[in-house]
C-alpha cells in the first residue's frame, strides 16, 4: 500500500530495521538490509513508500523521501526529536491513529514558521491523543482551541501540562 510515513526510529547500522509511522498502519517495524534504500533515511523524514504485509511483519518495496528536516537554522531539531519520542515510547505498535499522523504531518508543514507556544499545543495535543494528559479542563480546552489563540499568560499552565505529560514517562517504562 503506497502511502505516507515518517521514520520515527532508523537503527542501522547496529540493527537492520527500521521504525515508521504509516498513514494506514500505524507506528510498524520494517526489517530489511543494508541495501535498501529504506535504512539510509534519517529519523524524522517524511517519505512516500510502499508498505506490504507478510503474514506478522511488514516490507517496504519502494521509498521516496521528500522532506528531511536536517537544517538545524531553519527547523527546530529539538521540537521534532520530542515528536518522534512521544511516537516511540506511548504509540502501541500496528495501531491505525489518523488523528496522531494528521497531527505530526499538520506540524510538519509550518516547521519553518511555528512558534513556541504553538510548539508546547502540539506536543500537548499529541499526549492527549495517545490517552496521557491531566485531569485539567483549563488546559484541555486551551489545548484543543486554535492554536494561535492563546495569551502568553496561558504559557506557565503549558508548561505545568507537559511537565505532567513527560513525567508520566515514569509510569510507562
Amino acid at each position: 500500500m503506497i502511502g505516507h510515513a515518517l521514520v520515527l526510529k532508523n537503527y542501522f547500522p547496529k540493527k537492520n530495521k527500521i521504525i515508521i509511522l504509516h498513514e494506514s498502519f500505524g507506528k510498524i517495524t520494517i526489517f530489511g538490509d543494508e541495501k535498501q534504500p529504506t535504512f539510509q533515511l534519517c529519523n524524522g523524514t517524511l517519505l512516500w513508500c510502499d508498505i506490504r504485509k507478510d503474514k506478522s511483519s511488514y516490507r517496504c518495496d519502494f521509498v521516496d523521501p521528500y522532506f528531511v528536516p536536517f537544517d538545524h537554522t531553519v527547523y527546530d531539531l529539538y521540537f521534532i526529536h520530542d515528536l518522534l519520542k512521544i511516537c516511540m515510547q506511548f504509540m502501541p505498535n500496528n495501531v491505525i491513529m489518523v488523528d496522531v499522523f494528521n497531527l505530526i504531518i499538520n506540524a510538519y508543514q509550518q516547521l519553518d514558521t511555528i512558534q513556541a507556544c504553538q510548539k508546547k499545543i502540539y506536543l500537548l495535543k499529541l499526549f492527549l491523543f495517545l490517552d496521557i494528559f491531566p485531569d485539567n479542563k483549563q488546559l484541555y480546552q486551551l489545548v484543543m482551541q486554535d492554536k494561535n489563540m492563546h495569551s502568553h499568560d496561558s504559557d506557565l499552565l503549558l508548561e505545568q501540562g507537559l511537565k505532567f505529560c513527560w513525567n508520566a514517562d515514569l509510569n510507562y517504562a
